[in-house]
């Protein structure tokens, strides 16, 4: 797989673009977003967005070059980013992008896969909750600091069905005529 660093850079400002100025979405969103987005697409399509090479750290996995796009973007006045510390809520890292993004990189589909993960994390999760939510298979067999490996991610959708998954196929085998 190959690393796409322009694509990674105009990633990262469009997800700071599309969502940096929601309420408590930082840094740490923003990396389950990257996160989620190129492990998905490697699972449709064989291939990620970015091909970023992502590291298991302690909440979850972090693109390797991601700190350093950052600081480059925030070099280039695209983006700022500031902390804030509240109370009760924990730290938030915001990077807020100044300008915006250049799409042409991205094919449609890739584009809908990113909205969706930006939108999924936004609404459904906090920074814990999707950081928790990535602590799958594919960052538990990494040591600390390791790269996770994108054809794990293939191993990993290979579980045992929950009661819902066998509702579910109890229901078509009967609509089938098979049970």
């Amino acid at each position: 797989m190959r690393f796409d660093r322009e694509k990674l850079k105009r990633l990262i400002h469009y997800v700071a673009w599309k969502a940096g100025k929601r309420d408590w979405f930082g840094a740490t969103k923003l990396y389950k977003v990257l996160w989620f987005a190129d492990a998905r697409q490697y699972i449709r399509t064989g291939a990620p967005i970015t091909g970023e090479t992502y590291i298991r750290e302690k909440y979850g996995p972090i693109p390797k070059h991601g700190l350093e796009i950052r600081k480059e973007l925030q070099r280039e006045h695209i983006t700022t980013e500031f902390d804030i510390k509240a109370r009760g809520r924990g730290d938030l890292t915001r990077i807020v992008a100044e300008i915006g993004p250049d799409l042409s990189v991205f094919s449609r589909d890739e584009l809908d896969t990113v909205n969706w993960w930006i939108e999924h994390i936004d609404k459904d999760h906090t920074a814990k909750s999707i950081s928790e939510k990535s602590h799958d298979y594919v960052w538990e067999i990494a040591k600390m600091g390791e790269e996770l490996p994108y054809y794990a991610l293939r191993v990993a959708r290979i579980q045992e069905p929950t009661e819902e998954d066998m509702v579910r196929l109890r229901q078509r085998a009967k609509e089938l005529g098979l049970g």
